[in-house]
């Protein structure tokens, strides 16, 4: 059964609230996600499992997807990377989408839980920009799409400072008695540590251990000063006011800005994690068929362009990118100029320190 109300996706595209839409469709999402947690039918040719973040993607895409090709869309949401390995490494197997952040797509790969991608059947691949065609995660994208991509950056409420020179410029601003009990870092043990790391003058995907420990002691220090880890309620809590700086990926910021204007978000002087979310077909797919239609149809630049706009991430999509509009395509905090970007860190594969950053996260949310 569909809970969604059927919107076709027009020219002029209605920009709705993140919080509007949490709150319009919590009923609906509510039975969506029951009827998807109970059962599938892995053998009904009409449908499309979907396991991806909240609130990514235009609330038309769905709907539009399902009228043009009378296909079932079952939409499942997770908040970190290591929820959607946790999942899959629990053997889920009805999924025949996923989103995973670039360092998560080469875990997933070691793992053999990423189907590969045929090329023939992507005419739309080619939309892609060059700079993300063969990524190093994944080589000529061999099992992956680029979805959307972005940084984790700075969001904070422009109104708790007396001035604009009292704006915050770097990581430092997290270790700011004045701000203690008004902050959030990302529930995320790469990201959250990443940046405790680069703080120092270290790249988020450092082997040195004595750094990694050291970032893991300067968090301990913070921890006082932290409201909570989220990485699902931190632009709800942003946009309410009750927190005042978060740790945050940029487009979540963006979406909250839509309902407090003294929202703000900044990439770090010392720099950033940068990220690219991609499409993914696992290895257990029952759906091939409608996977690669509904790919196909996310590279559409017109659908990409409306997520764009929706979400506030960046797009790979060259032709998407065209569409997006000035307000979105100049802004340097989610186009960033090349000298920018060239302090950010891109999330990679550490390989076994891997255990390492989850023993010292565990310490860190226990002590």
């Amino acid at each position: 059964m569909r809970v969604l109300a059927r919107f076709r996706i027009s020219a002029d595209l209605k920009e709705i609230s993140r919080r509007s839409f949490i709150l319009g469709t919590a009923t609906a999402c509510g039975a969506l996600l029951a009827g998807c947690n109970s059962s599938r039918e892995h053998s009904d040719p009409r449908q499309l499992n979907v396991y991806s973040w909240a609130d990514y993607i235009h609330p038309d895409t769905v709907p539009e997807f399902e009228h043009r090709f009378g296909i079932n869309v079952v939409y499942d949401t997770f908040s970190s990377n290591e929820a959607l390995l946790a999942k899959m490494q629990a053997g889920a197997t009805a999924y025949d989408i996923i989103v995973p952040s670039s360092y998560m797509v080469a875990q997933l790969r070691k793992l053999n839980v990423l189907a590969p991608i045929d090329h023939s059947r992507l005419p739309l691949l080619k939309n892609i920009m060059p700079r993300f065609q063969s990524p190093a995660y994944d080589p000529r994208l061999g099992y992956c799409v680029p979805y959307t991509w972005g940084t984790s950056g700075i969001g904070f409420n422009s109104s708790a400072f007396a001035s604009k020179r009292d704006w915050p410029t770097d990581w430092d601003s997290f270790w700011d008695k004045k701000l203690a009990g008004r902050m959030t870092l990302l529930d995320d043990p790469r990201e959250a540590m990443g940046m405790a790391l680069k703080r120092r003058g270290h790249s988020y995907n450092t082997h040195n251990t004595a750094a990694i420990q050291t970032a893991a002691n300067d968090l301990i220090a913070q921890k006082p000063y932290i409201m909570c880890y989220t990485s699902d309620q931190d632009i709800i809590q942003l946009a309410a006011g009750d927190s005042l700086l978060a740790q945050a990926y940029s487009g979540d910021v963006y979406q909250a800005a839509r309902s407090n204007p003294s929202i703000r978000y900044i990439i770090p002087r010392s720099g950033a994690s940068l990220w690219v979310d991609n499409m993914c077909i696992p290895s257990t797919a029952p759906h091939i068929d409608n996977a690669y239609k509904w790919l196909n149809f996310i590279l559409e630049p017109k659908i990409a362009a409306a997520n764009a706009r929706f979400t506030r991430y960046a797009t790979p999509n060259q032709l998407a990118f065209d569409l997006v509009g000035d307000d979105l395509r100049t802004d340097a905090n989610l186009y960033p100029s090349e000298q920018l970007l060239s302090k950010c860190d891109e999330l990679g594969d550490v390989g076994k320190l891997i255990f390492l950053y989850d023993k010292l996260w565990t310490e860190l949310k226990c002590t």
